[in-house]
């Protein structure tokens, strides 16, 4: 009788046979989408398109300030067209800064400009192989480091033209590698010296100065081959 209904009937559980089951790592490929190429190409372009519009976006947002300000600072008849009580919002090396001393050297402005008193040092250095002759441990010794330490914390000025500390130790004690041009060069390739007065270079410099006196970051766009390592 038992076997009747073992045979007619279902199996009891303990003798049903048992479902497979899947490994975890075969279940979660069958939840993933099949991918060919199409879809790929089509994924990538999405990506791309949703990166251009964040970056619009931001575009869009700096915009407005960038256009109502960008016109913020004017020439003047006095003699800063950035003063000291005028926020500064923007370094325009086409005005003067009285923040730190800057005054344009173009074309047009700073025709009275020379800078030769601002590479004593290094002309001094080159020409007797020391900064100074007085003797190590005396007064005028001590005085000249001194004046030179003051120099490269706090700048130099000459006349109505200042450059910064930075800037004056970078033109008078710091030896770069310079490349050897010329048809009377000697040897090819580099060698040491100092550096020469660069109007671009005096810009920068007070532009770091400016933004380091503001509390602001500093922001610079060069091409290759461009030496900035040696400024900073």
């Amino acid at each position: 009788m038992e076997k009747r209904e073992i045979i007619r009937g279902e199996l009891p559980a303990s003798r049903a046979k048992k479902k497979k089951l899947e490994n975890p790592i075969q279940q979660a490929k069958k939840q993933v989408p099949k991918f060919d190429e199409q879809n790929e190409e089509s994924l990538i372009r999405q990506l791309f398109e949703e990166k251009e519009q964040k970056q619009q976006e931001t575009i869009d947002e700096d915009l407005p300030y960038y256009e109502e300000d960008r016109n913020y600072h004017k020439k003047r008849l006095g003699e800063w067209d950035v003063p000291l009580d005028e926020e500064i919002k923007y370094f325009d090396p086409e005005l003067s800064y009285e923040l730190t001393g800057y005054r344009p050297l173009t074309m047009e402005q700073g025709l009275d400009f020379d800078p030769e008193p601002f590479i004593v040092p290094a002309k001094t250095f080159l020409k007797n192989g020391s900064y100074t002759e007085y003797p190590p441990g005396t007064k005028p010794f001590r005085d000249y480091w001194e004046e030179q330490k003051k120099r490269c914390i706090e700048g130099y000025t000459v006349g109505t033209y200042t450059i910064t500390g930075d800037h004056y130790f970078f033109l008078n004690f710091y030896h770069m590698q310079l490349a050897n041009t010329g048809v009377n060069s000697k040897t090819t390739g580099r060698s040491e010296g100092f550096s020469s007065f660069v109007a671009k270079q005096y810009e920068f410099f007070h532009y770091v100065k400016i933004c380091e006196l503001l509390g602001y970051d500093v922001c610079v766009l060069k091409c290759r081959g461009v030496n900035y390592c040696s400024l900073y």
